[in-house]
């Protein structure tokens, strides 16, 4: 990857915008098992005892949701409160476990994205509507006007309100990740920090690897 830049004309429509990015190379994510399941428990118990705060900063989110034209809240709002009552975390794999738990527990959206897969830079912008691009699941997935997306050389590959591609997700083979943190209008950026710092620490520990510099950039 050359550089990870945000476009003017994002930042035109989106004055506040900041990202968060932060990559983590050589993961052996088939080693981990133990230590996520102490993890998981550890934030289950950390949302019922911190429901409501925690609910307070997901609706942050769900606002921004709003703006992009999304009628659903957050996905963060809903398994905060879909935990709270009982539901566990449901396991997907080792890598987007970690990152999971740091977004629960700090009530804000990260993602993360197979490094190996993004082609060329990575560059944060606004679509004008209408584009397309393949989501989990094989699922097709249409823009709106001024929704926040992920370029690559390839295309679009991540939706800050309608989620990542097929062609980058994290799967078996990964080993090379970037952890990705979207900001609100109302996110602190020492909150982001700490919540990508978050991630990186459950991954390390549960899947090795090594994390490069969190960076925040924007205009």
């Amino acid at each position: 990857m050359k550089e990870v830049r945000i476009t003017g004309r994002c930042l035109e429509i989106y004055p506040w915008m900041k990202f968060g990015y932060c990559f983590v190379s050589d993961l052996a994510p088939d080693k981990s098992q133990g230590v996520l399941r102490e993890e998981q428990k550890k934030v289950e118990d950390y949302i019922k005892s911190n429901l409501e705060a925690l609910v307070a900063r997901a609706k942050v989110i769900s606002r921004f949701y709003k703006t992009q034209g999304e009628k659903n809240r957050s996905h963060i709002e809903s398994l905060l409160k879909s935990i709270a009552n009982g539901k566990s975390i449901k396991p997907v794999n080792a890598i987007v476990d970690s990152v999971m738990i740091a977004e629960l527990r700090n009530a804000l959206l990260l993602g993360v994205h197979d490094l190996d897969r993004i082609e060329g830079n990575a560059v944060l912008d606004i679509s004008s509507g209408r584009e397309t691009f393949v989501g989990i699941g094989n699922r097709s997935i249409e823009t709106r006007s001024n929704e926040v997306v992920l370029r690559d050389d390839s295309g679009i590959w991540a939706s800050y309100t309608q989620g990542p591609d097929a062609r980058t997700v994290v799967g078996a083979a990964t080993r090379n990740v970037m952890i990705l943190g979207f900001f609100t209008p109302e996110t602190p950026q020492e909150m982001m920090i700490s919540g990508i710092q978050d991630a990186v620490d459950i991954m390390t520990k549960a899947a090795n690897g090594k994390a490069g510099e969190i960076k925040v950039i924007a205009s």
